[in-house]
C-alpha cells in the first residue's frame, strides 16, 4: 500500500515581517535613590507603570527582568511575562544577559528599555523599532544630536552582548556594528532618575502615550 502523497510544511512569506519585542530591564538596587524607585511616584504613576505603559502603547511585546527589589517592582508590573536577573548585583549587563537568554524565540530583535527612564514616548520606540525591522543591526535614538535610550539589537548581534560583563553597557557594541542613529523629537531618551533630586522635575504628562 502506498503512503500517499506527503504535504510539506507551508513556507514563511519571503518578506514576512520581524518581530521586534522590549526587554525592560528593572533589575537595579537603586542604591543612588536610596529606595525602590521604579515603585516611586511620577506625575502621580509609580516609575515603572509608565515605562511599561509606553512600551505598550507602542504596540511591542515584552519582557520583564527582574533582580533588586523584586517585590516592589512585581507589585507595579503584576504577572506579565518575566525572569529574574540571577546576577543582577553584579551590574546592568548582568540583567541584560538574562533577558536575552529569556526573549522568546519568534522575536528576531529587541529594544533594551531601561525601567528608569519613563519619559520616553511610544512614537521613539515605533520608530526604533521600525528601523529594525527594516534590517538595521543595532539601533540608538539622538535627540538635538544626542544618542540617547533605549538601543536595538537584531538577533544577530546579541552573542555580542551576552560577553559583556559587569556594569558595562553596549555602548561599544554600537559603535561595533555601526548603529542607526533614529533622530528624534523626545527629550524623554536623553533623561533617566537616578537621585532623589530627579524626581522634583516636573514631567510631561502626556509624553508616556505618544
Amino acid at each position: 500500500m502506498g503512503l500517499g502523497r506527503v504535504t510539506p510544511p507551508p513556507k514563511a512569506p519571503l518578506n514576512a515581517p520581524l518581530m521586534v519585542g522590549a526587554i525592560v530591564l528593572a533589575a537595579g538596587l537603586s542604591r543612588r535613590m536610596g529606595a525602590a524607585k521604579l515603585a516611586m511616584p511620577v506625575d502621580g504613576v509609580p516609575m515603572l507603570a509608565r515605562t511599561l505603559a509606553t512600551v505598550q502603547a507602542a504596540g511591542l511585546p515584552l519582557l520583564l527582568v527582574t533582580g533588586g527589589h523584586q517585590d516592589a517592582v512585581r507589585a507595579v508590573a503584576g504577572d506579565g511575562p518575566q525572569v529574574r536577573a540571577e546576577g543582577f548585583e553584579k551590574g546592568l549587563a548582568e540583567s541584560l544577559k538574562a533577558g536575552l537568554r529569556a526573549a522568546p524565540a519568534c522575536w528576531d530583535a529587541a529594544l533594551v528599555v531601561l525601567g528608569d527612564m519613563p519619559f520616553v514616548e511610544a512614537g521613539s520606540l515605533r520608530a526604533l523599532a521600525g528601523a529594525l525591522a527594516g534590517g538595521a543591526r543595532a539601533v540608538v535614538p539622538v535627540q538635538a544630536g544626542l544618542r540617547g535610550n533605549p538601543a536595538g539589537f537584531a538577533r544577530e548581534a546579541w552573542p555580542a552582548l551576552l560577553a559583556l560583563e559587569g556594569d558595562r553597557g553596549a555602548r561599544g557594541v554600537l559603535d561595533a556594528l555601526g548603529a542607526v542613529e533614529v533622530a528624534v523629537d523626545d527629550p524623554g531618551v536623553l533623561r533617566d532618575l537616578d537621585v532623589p533630586g530627579d524626581l522634583d522635575v516636573p514631567g510631561d504628562l502626556d509624553g508616556g502615550g505618544r
